[in-house]
C-alpha cells in the first residue's frame, strides 16, 4: 500500500513542478546507478511527471513492490534481529538470502546459506523435501556469482550464448564449480530433478568441461545444441556499438527518431528510479548517450516502450508503459513523449489528455475510425482498459461508448485488420483469461464503428496463460494470422525443467504458444504443431522481422522469469516458405540464457538486412544484465527493398497500411508478399519503415499500398528498383 502522506506529497511535488517549469533538473541516475544530470532546460510537462514519478517511488512501499530488493533485505534483517522463535528464524534466514541475491549480492547470500546449512546439520544424505529449497537457492546463487563475474564484469560478445564457448567460457571458475558440487548432492538424492540437471550442464559449459565431464545419466546430449544449420550469421555487437545499456527488463524503441536516415534506440528499465535512455545514431555508425540532452531526465521506470506519431507533425513520439506486474498499489502513470524533431523530447502526457495512473505493460496504436489521427489502446491489469480517441493531438477516453472499458489482466495488445475491410481489428492476450479479438465494424443502423467480441468463435482464446502477441501473414496470402505466447505463471520455479524437458523429447508441463491461421471468414486454425511452434517458451518480450531477407516473416522470443534459475535460451524461429518454422537459435549463436524482454528487428547499419535488439535483464534489481544487437552480417544474394510510407489523408505514419510487393521468380513464376506498416509485437518496437525481404526474385513487377483513410484508397507502383529505399506519399486527392 502507499504509506499516509502520499497524496500530499503528490500534490506539493505537482506544485513544485509547476512553480519551477523552467529549472533543470537536478540529476538522476542510469539503471546502472550512474548519475545522469539534465543538461537543457525542462518543459512544465516533463517536470511535472518526474516528479510525480519521484513522489511514488519516494513513497512507495517494499513489501508492495518486488523489485525494491535491497529495502526488502533491510525489512527481513530488521525482523531477523526481532525474532527468537528458532523455526522462525530458519524461514526469515532462507527468505533473507533470497531477497539479498535479488538485490545482487550473491556472496551474502551464499555466505548466510551455508552458515543455516551448517547450523541446521543439512547434508547431502538427509536431504529432504524440507532442506532441498536451501541447496536449491545456493547452487543458483553460485551459478549467479559466476555470471556476475564473468558475464557481466568480463562481458563479451559470447557472454551468456549457449552453447557457451569462447569468451563465454568462465576464466574466475569458483561459481560453477561450486554450482555443479551442490548440483551433485542434490541429483543423487532426487535423480529426477530435471531442472537441476539442467543447470548443471550449463555449469558444466561454463568451464568448457561439456559433454566429457558430465555424468552420463544426468547428460543434456550436446546434439540437442547442433540439430540445425542455418546461413544466417548474427554476432553481438552491443558495446563496440554503445547500445549495451544495463539495467533489468525494459522496453525499446528503434526508430528514426530525428529523421536523419539512421535508426535510433530508445530503452528503458523497470526499476522505479531507473532512468530512459536515448541513444542517438551518430554517421559514422556509431551511438552517443544524449539522455542528458534530450529533455528527459528524471523519466524513469519504463516497462515498455511503443512508438507512433500521434500529432502527425512527421517525428515519432514514444509512449512509455509502467507499473506491469507490480498490483493493483502500483499506480504508475503511462507517459506520451513528445517529439520535437530536434534529438529531445517533452512529456506531454497531462497536457495530451492520458494521465491515467494504472498498471499496464501493453498498449498499441492504431487509427480505429480512419479519420486520420493515430487511436490508442492501453490494456490495464486488473483495471478496465482504455480506449483513447485522438482529436487532433488531443486524446478522449472512449472507452465505455466502444464497449473496451473491460478488466482483465491484460500482457499483450495488438491492431491487426483480419477480414481486409480496411479497419483495425483488436487482438487481447489475457493472463488467466480467455483471450479477446474484437471486430472493428460499421453499425447498421448508424454506420459508426463499433467492436464486437467474436473470440470464441473466431477460435484464439488460448493460451489461457498468455503474454505477448502480434499479427503477421506468416504464409503470405493475404490475411493477417496471429501468434501469441504462453507464459505459465504457475511454473515461474520450473522454468528451467520445461526447458529440459523440451530438449529431452517429453511433453511439457507449462503452456505453450499459439499460432492461428486466418481462413479468410473471421475464424482462426490453430496450426502451432503442424509448423513446428508447439514448444515450451516462457515468452516475454518478442518480435518479428526477417532474418534471411527471404520474404517469409521470422520471429525471435525473449525467455525467462522473476527466479534467476530461468536462465533459459531465447530462441529464433526461421519461417520456412511459408510451410513449416524452424528453430535455428544454435545455428545462430542466439541462445542467449540472460532474461530477454522486448526486442526490434531493424537494419540499424543500412545494409540491407535486419539486425535484432534485445533489452535483457531481470524483474529485481540484482538481475541486470548488458542489452544486444546482433548484428546481421548474412550474404547469401537476397533481394530487399525498404518502403518510408507518409499519410496524408491517413495518419502520418501510416500505421495500418498494406503493403503487397509482387516479384518475378527466376523460373518465370510470380509471389505475392505482405506487409503491414506497424511496429510489430506488444513487447518491442519495429521501426515504421518496412524493410521487405524479395528471396531470389529478379524483378519487382508491382507495389500496391492499401492505405487506412476513409475510403481505403490504392496506390500502385510499377517495375520498382530492388536493393533501395523507396518512399512514397498518399495521394490527397478527395
Amino acid at each position: 500500500m502507499i504509506k499516509p502522506g502520499y497524496t500530499n506529497c503528490l500534490f506539493l511535488a505537482l506544485l513544485l513542478s509547476y512553480l519551477n517549469a523552467n529549472a533543470q533538473m537536478k540529476s538522476c541516475c542510469d539503471p546502472a546507478g550512474v548519475p545522469i544530470i539534465s543538461t537543457v532546460k525542462q518543459t512544465a510537462g516533463t517536470l511535472q511527471m518526474a516528479a510525480i514519478l519521484d513522489s511514488i517511488g519516494r513513497y512507495a512501499d517494499p513489501e508492495d513492490f518486488y523489485l525494491m530488493n535491497e529495502a526488502r533485505t533491510a525489512i527481513f534483517r530488521k525482523k531477523l534481529d526481532t525474532t527468537t522463535d528458532p523455526y522462525k528464524r530458519v524461514t526469515l534466514y532462507f527468505q533473507y538470502s533470497n531477497e539479498t541475491l535479488n538485490a545482487g549480492n550473491s556472496d551474502e547470500a551464499i555466505s548466510v546459506l551455508s552458515q543455516v546449512i551448517a547450523a541446521m546439520q543439512f547434508t547431502g544424505d538427509n536431504m529432504n523435501d524440507q532442506s532441498k529449497p536451501f541447496f536449491d537457492l545456493l547452487a543458483i546463487a553460485y551459478m549467479r556469482k559466476g555470471e556476475l563475474e564473468n558475464c557481466a564484469a568480463n562481458h563479451n560478445a559470447q557472454s551468456c550464448i549457449i552453447p557457451i564457448q569462447g569468451g563465454g567460457l568462465h576464466t574466475l571458475t569458483t561459481g560453477s564449480e561450486k554450482a555443479i558440487e551442490t548440483y551433485k548432492l542434490i541429483l543423487n538424492k532426487f535423480p529426477a530433478d530435471l531442472q537441476s540437471r539442467y543447470l548443471m550442464n550449463v555449469a558444466y559449459m561454463t568451464l568448457s568441461k561439456y559433454p566429457a565431464e558430465v555424468p552420463k545419466e544426468l547428460l543434456i546430449e550436446p546434439g540437442i545444441f547442433s540439430i540445425t544449420k542455418s546461413n544466417v550469421v548474427l554476432k553481438d555487437i552491443a558495446t563496440r556499438k554503445g547500445v549495451d545499456m544495463n539495467g533489468i527488463s525494459g522496453g525499446v524503441v528503434v526508430e528514426d527518431l530525428d529523421n536523419d536516415g539512421l535508426l535510433d534506440i530508445m530503452a528503458s528499465s523497470y526499476g522505479l528510479s531507473d532512468q530512459i535512455r536515448y541513444m542517438h545514431q551518430q554517421k559514422d555508425g556509431s551511438f552517443k548517450n544524449e539522455t542528458a540532452s534530450s529533455g528527459l531526465v528524471g523519466i524513469t521506470g519504463g516497462l515498455n516502450l511503443i512508438h507512433a506519431d500521434y500529432n502527425n507533425d512527421g517525428f515519432a513520439d514514444i509512449l512509455v508503459l509502467r507499473g506491469g506486474w507490480l498490483g493493483k498499489n502500483a499506480k504508475f502513470p503511462f507517459s506520451l513523449l513528445k517529439n520535437n524533431g530536434n534529438n529531445s523530447f517533452e512529456d506531454v502526457t497531462i497536457e495530451a489528455g492520458l494521465y491515467s495512473p494504472a498498471p499496464t505493460q501493453t498498449a498499441s496504436w492504431g487509427d480505429f475510425n480512419n479519420d486520420g489521427w493515430i487511436d490508442l489502446f492501453v490494456g490495464h491489469e486488473n483495471y478496465p482498459c482504455q480506449l483513447f480517441m485522438n482529436v487532433k493531438g488531443k486524446f478522449t477516453d472512449v472507452s465505455a461508448k466502444y464497449g473496451l472499458n473491460f478488466i482483465s489482466f491484460v500482457k499483450g495488445s495488438v491492431w491487426g485488420d483480419i477480414n481486409n475491410d480496411g479497419f483495425s481489428d483488436l487482438y487481447i492476450s489475457a493472463l488467466g483469461l480467455p483471450n479477446k479479438l474484437f471486430l472493428n465494424k460499421a453499425d447498421a443502423a448508424s454506420g459508426e464503428r463499433k467492436f464486437v467480441d467474436i473470440s470464441k468463435s473466431a477460435g484464439v482464446e488460448e493460451p489461457l496463460s498468455s503474454f505477448p502477441a502480434w499479427f503477421f501473414d506468416f504464409d503470405n496470402d493475404g490475411f493477417e494470422d496471429i501468434f501469441v505466447s504462453g507464459y505459465d505463471t504457475k511454473r515461474f520455479s520450473q522454468v528451467g525443467e520445461d526447458a529440459a524437458r523440451d530438449m529431452l523429447g517429453m511433453a511439457p508441463m507449462g503452456e505453450q504458444p499459439r499460432l492461428y491461421h486466418n481462413n479468410g471468414n473471421n475464424t482462426f486454425t490453430d496450426v502451432s504443431k503442424a509448423y513446428g511452434v508447439d514448444h515450451i517458451n516462457y515468452t516475454m518480450g518478442c518480435n518479428f522481422g526477417d532474418v534471411d531477407n527471404d520474404g517469409w516473416p521470422d520471429y525471435y522470443l525473449g525467455t525467462g522469469a522473476p527466479e534467476f534459475n530461468s536462465i533459459v535460451p531465447n530462441k529464433l524461429y526461421r519461417n520456412v516458405a511459408g510451410r513449416r518454422f524452424e528453430d535455428i537459435t544454435y545455428a545462430t549463436h542466439t541462445g542467449h540464457i540472460q532474461k530477454g524482454h522486448a526486442i526490434a528487428f531493424a537494419d540499424i547499419d543500412n545494409d540491407g538486412d535486419q539486425d535484432i535488439y534485445m533489452v535483457t535483464g531481470g524483474a529485481v534489481e540484482g538481475d541486470r544484465f548488458r542489452n544486444v544487437l546482433f548484428e546481421n552480417t548474412t550474404n547469401n544474394g537476397n533481394n530487399w527493398i525498404k518502403l518510408k510510407l507518409e499519410g496524408v489523408k491517413s495518419n502520418r505514419s501510416a500505421i495500418g497500411a498494406k503493403i503487397r510487393i509482387k516479384v518475378k521468380l527466376p523460373d518465370g513464376g510470380f509471389q505475392n508478399f505482405y506487409h503491414v506498416v506497424n511496429t510489430g509485437g506488444s513487447f518491442g518496437s519495429n521501426p515504421l519503415l518496412v524493410s521487405a525481404g524479395l528471396g531470389n526474385a529478379v524483378s519487382i513487377e508491382e507495389i500496391e499500398i492499401k492505405w487506412p483513410d476513409k475510403k481505403n484508397s490504392s496506390q500502385f507502383f510499377k517495375s520498382v528498383k530492388m536493393n533501395t529505399l523507396m518512399t512514397i506519399k498518399e495521394i490527397a486527392g478527395d
